[in-house]
């Protein structure tokens, strides 16, 4: 089964509308961007512990690993929330900051790819 990115895309924003209302949280501009720093805090905090650079609690190093997965969904849930807030095309802009330098898109051998994760 092939799920597209914008497919993805509603269906968070669907769950995100849930969220805030049950919550009675108000998703101005600016709560995108503080709620995506709380959830890269949160996977930092993942990261640190199954690197064991931080507090076990307890976890397995399984359940660590699945907080760490469930926290990378946690931002890219609040990635493609901020591009549908802000209507970005994350395809599009994807295409233009990242995939032209993939083989065979405009002569990628001649382009310096050491700028794509700026």
């Amino acid at each position: 089964m092939t799920v597209e990115l914008h497919e993805i895309q509603q269906k968070v924003e669907a769950v995100s509308r849930i969220y805030a209302k049950n919550c009675d949280v108000r998703r101005d501009d600016d709560w995108y961007f503080l709620k995506m720093q709380e959830e890269t805090g949160e996977l930092l905090q993942a990261w640190l512990r199954l690197t064991g650079r931080g507090r076990q609690k307890g976890d397995t190093d399984a359940q660590i690993r699945q907080q760490l997965e469930d926290e990378l969904a946690d931002c890219l849930a609040q990635i493609l929330l901020i591009a549908e807030r802000f209507d970005v095309d994350v395809e599009k802009a994807a295409e233009r900051k990242w995939f032209k330098y993939l083989p065979g898109d405009n002569d990628t051998e001649n382009k310096d790819a050491g700028n794509a994760d700026e």
